[in-house]
């Protein structure tokens, strides 16, 4: 690491709290009899700086110490670092720089060589990369109680989306050779994310991440949310009306006037849902609705799929052909929505899809993740940035102050004011 000497250099002095300045058996106040220094690196948007803290150290004199008749459990007390500067325990940095660190890198998706550069190029600031690891690795640790407490938040509802995306891990097992692993994502739409890593894409991994969940849980045409289901009884799969527009939209290339009928009746579906969307329809609404005009729409296009499929006028091997199939392999989970009581349920999954939108433009960026560990870190602070950005907060300023309150926090302590939404309503009424 290295600093330049030029950095402006502010000075912090921190006194002992009040109640401790005075001896509790003479009443006599403690004098200052030196101050603990500490530096620590700022950076505040445009520029570093380097903070000087100064802690007063205050004693009661040796002869008060003696004439006391009982004895002194605190003949000398200092003044607390706060938590901003003990993030890291040791470390340098000052929260600031943390939360620009962590925005930098999972918002801006800058990859660790950018980030040095940029500090070197524009402030003289030399970083080495082991140390930002280093810095991320243990943010993340002291971030992990809140994204626990995130996701028993979210499989607290009764309404999920599900999806996964791979990323290349470079794992230390097999040198030399990137390996797929994936990004876990569950969304409540309008409401919370989290994202999950594993090295595995089995409905395992499915079934642990939404271990404690019971109700309607929604997601595309892959088949291990459907052994998901299987293994769990208190889980209601739905399907997703995006994944057969998009292959019958495919199709049209080749089969542009049949295809175009299936695409015309799904848009229809969709304007039933813009319109409960514009008139800010309750749920008992829109389930509503949905019955009294979606219902008939999904009885043509079922009626058509099954024309289609028993008059053998595509290959199955064709565009159109796999469109038909999907949505006949599908259509239980398909209709699900537009039946009485689901309401609450999205038309398709976009929700889930657009949280992972951000993760996609990451990986492209810096490539790979690192080490099976580092996954898994990558996925709680995407998890805490998303939220932020769902619930237009500013991610810096939400990092900024719920990382020092986490430090404070004993183990297992209720966390659900600084969750985002929460945190949000208490700043806007402060």
């Amino acid at each position: 690491m290295f600093f330049p000497a030029s950095l402006p250099v502010e000075t912090i002095e921190l006194d002992v709290p009040e109640e401790k300045r005075l001896c509790p058996t003479t009443g006599q106040e403690r004098p200052i009899i030196r101050w603990e220094e500490s530096e620590k690196i700022d950076f505040v948007p445009s520029h570093f700086r380097k903070l000087l803290i100064r802690r007063a150290v205050r004693a009661l004199p040796y002869a008060l110490q003696q004439a006391s008749e009982a004895l002194i459990e605190e003949p000398v007390v200092t003044a607390p670092m706060p938590a901003e500067y003990r993030i890291i325990p040791g470390a340098v940095c000052s929260v600031n720089l943390l939360s620009w660190l962590l925005v930098a890198r999972y918002c801006d998706h800058l990859p660790f060589y950018r980030i040095q550069s940029q500090f070197r190029r524009q402030h003289q600031v030399i970083l080495d990369r082991g140390v930002l690891c280093h810095w991320v690795k243990r943010s993340a640790q002291v971030l992990e109680p809140l994204y626990e407490a995130m996701r028993k938040e979210l499989i607290s509802g009764q309404y999920l989306q599900i999806d996964e995306t791979f990323i290349n891990l470079l794992d230390p097992d097999y040198p030399g050779k990137a390996k797929k692993s994936y990004f876990w994502v569950i969304t409540r739409p309008r409401e919370g994310v989290l994202f999950h890593f594993d090295p595995g894409r089995a409905h395992t991994v499915a079934l642990t991440l939404l271990e404690g969940f019971s109700g309607r849980l929604q997601s595309d045409g892959y088949s291990a949310y459907e052994s998901l289901v299987r293994k769990n009884p208190k889980l209601v799969l739905f399907g997703c009306w995006a994944h057969v527009r998009r292959k019958f939209r495919a199709a049209m290339d080749i089969h542009e006037s049949s295809a175009a009928w299936y695409v015309a009746e799904i848009a229809k579906l969709y304007e039933i849902e813009s319109e409960a969307r514009v008139a800010n329809a309750s749920f008992e609404d829109r389930a509503l609705l949905r019955q009294n005009r979606s219902q008939p729409v999904l009885a043509a296009i079922r009626e058509r799929l099954d024309a289609d499929n028993q008059g053998s006028h595509y290959l199955p091997s064709s565009p159109l052909g796999k469109a038909i199939n999907y949505a006949l392999n599908q259509w239980d989970g398909l209709i699900r929505y537009a039946q009485p009581g689901n309401g609450i349920v999205e038309i398709d999954n976009n929700r889930v899809e657009n949280a992972i939108r951000p993760s996609a433009i990451g990986k492209k960026n810096w490539l790979f993740i690192g080490h099976p560990n580092a996954g898994q870190r990558s996925a709680i602070i995407y998890t805490i940035v998303e939220n932020c950005r769902l619930h237009n907060i500013d991610p810096m300023k939400y990092i900024t102050d719920v990382l020092p309150r986490l430090v404070d926090r004993p183990e297992g302590a209720d966390l659900s004011d600084l969750l985002p939404q929460r945190w949000k309503n208490s700043i806007s009424a402060s």
